[in-house]
């Protein structure tokens, strides 16, 4: 027998140590990753900030290799022996197309993101359809979802699924759980791969083909609708799923006029208990000032003399205690009235005598007075500038008079004797002030 020659040896020997090509390497894996948009995800994982989008596509691409497969065997995912051939694979395949390497290490891929499905003991697409509640994912995931309403119903049902299958576990199971579930669902082939996909994962483009899982793909294995796990977007820890955006600008539509209709509200009720306050409070200085002065004065006051006129101001009851800092400033008074120092919001110095009533006691008399006194005038003779009217008590403002008054003068003690020529020129004065209002009276009669 002749040996080999030399060339040919050689030859073997290069052929034995040449890197295995892709098709070669992928053999041990049989999951298809022909069909994915590898241009678009390639785009979305080179933004720093678009990692958690990144991982979404990540995946959904090997959610849904593994639906195809699963269509043709039956099972969950890949055997836990070929698990660890396709993530490197997935990974080979992903650099090779442009996706940057540390794509598949900050999404957990081979940790978080699993090629194999079982969970909790369950192995085959007939063990999760035969589970307890997943057939209300299904019925609530069989329309069409690209609609907001659809798709919240969908994860709701699918997230509420999870929860109990699987109950508190760690965010690894809960992952793997839902892309089983999701392989489940997908496998019966009542709905759109792709519209499903758009919901579960939140992503869009995601095939460069129009697959199909009942077509078969160019490796020999059936190609799946691409649709990820409709539960995926409520796991706490997980990038993988969320709702699409068109849902969260709906919430917003509802809960800005909901806010804004809350704060009117509130505002309305403040208005009114306002409102009710200020009445209330009206009510209560009705009580303290419940006769109305214009009217009484109306009812009796009457024209004077010709030429004569009755001016005098109007002063509320809260003047009078502002003006007397709450009557403590009494200047002196009898048994029905009290007269204190005062002063005006404009600065004048006033006394106020305070008289003590009924109701209507002495209303004509009280009127009778303020209009005489209204119209007199007289250099020795204190001036009225106003009045106040209350339910129980009076008020007369007279100017302040800064030398005290006639009977402080005649009644002085010895060292302030007066003189007897000042004696009698006050007498004089008195006795031409009698005059005068003796004359008045008798006209207004």
């Amino acid at each position: 027998m002749r040996r080999p020659g030399p060339v040919l040896c050689a030859a073997l020997a290069v052929a034995l140590l040449a890197p295995l090509p892709p098709a070669a390497i992928a053999a041990d894996c049989p999951l298809d990753f022909s069909w994915p948009n590898f241009a678009l995800i390639a785009s979305v994982c080179s933004d720093q900030n678009g990692h958690s989008k990144c991982c979404r596509y990540i995946n959904a691409v090997l959610a849904v290799s593994s639906a195809m497969y699963a269509n043709t065997t039956g099972t969950l995912g890949v055997p836990s022996e070929l698990a660890d051939a396709c993530i490197r694979n997935i990974s080979d395949t992903f650099v090779s197309n442009g996706i940057l390497p540390t794509a598949a290490s900050f999404c957990g891929l081979g940790i978080k993101i699993q090629a194999s499905y079982q969970c909790v003991g369950m192995t085959t697409i007939l063990q999760m359809l035969q589970s307890p509640n997943f057939s209300d994912v299904t019925r609530n995931c069989a329309t069409s979802l690209p609609d907001d309403v659809s798709c919240k119903r969908c994860l709701n049902s699918g997230l509420s699924y999870l929860r109990h299958l699987v109950g508190e576990q760690d965010n690894v199971t809960l992952n793997t759980c839902r892309d089983a579930a999701f392989v489940a669902f997908v496998s019966q082939g009542n709905i759109s791969t792709l519209d499903t996909a758009g919901c579960f994962f939140s992503v869009q483009g995601l095939s460069a083909l129009q697959v199909n899982i009942s077509t078969s793909s160019p490796a020999g294995y059936p190609a799946p609708n691409i649709s990820p796990s409709p539960f995926a977007s409520q796991i706490p820890g997980e990038h993988v799923a969320e709702v699409p955006s068109n849902h969260h600008r709906s919430y917003k539509r509802v809960l800005f006029p909901a806010i804004g209709a809350l704060v009117t509200g509130l505002s309305v009720t403040l208005l009114v208990v306002l409102i009710l306050l200020i009445r209330r409070k009206c009510k209560e200085l009705e009580k303290i000032e419940g006769i109305n002065p214009l009217k009484v004065l109306s009812s009796c006051v009457t024209k004077g003399q010709e030429g004569t006129s009755t001016i005098f101001g109007r002063f509320s009851y809260a003047e009078m205690r502002r003006a007397t800092r709450n009557f403590s400033t009494t200047l002196g008074g009898n048994d029905n009235a009290t007269i204190f120092k005062g002063q005006l919001s404009n600065g004048s110095v006033v006394a106020i005598k305070r008289i003590e009533s009924s109701p209507k006691q002495d209303q004509l008399a009280f009127c009778k007075e303020m209009e005489f006194l209204g119209r007199l005038h007289h250099r020795h003779l204190v001036g009225l500038k106003g009045y106040c009217l209350t339910k129980f008590e009076r008020f007369q403002v007279y100017e302040y008079m800064e030398n005290g008054s006639l009977k402080d003068h005649l009644h002085c003690n010895i060292s302030r004797l007066m003189f007897h020529s000042h004696s009698m020129s006050y007498a004089t004065s008195f006795v031409e002030l009698c005059a005068e209002k003796h004359s008045s009276l008798c006209s207004v009669r």
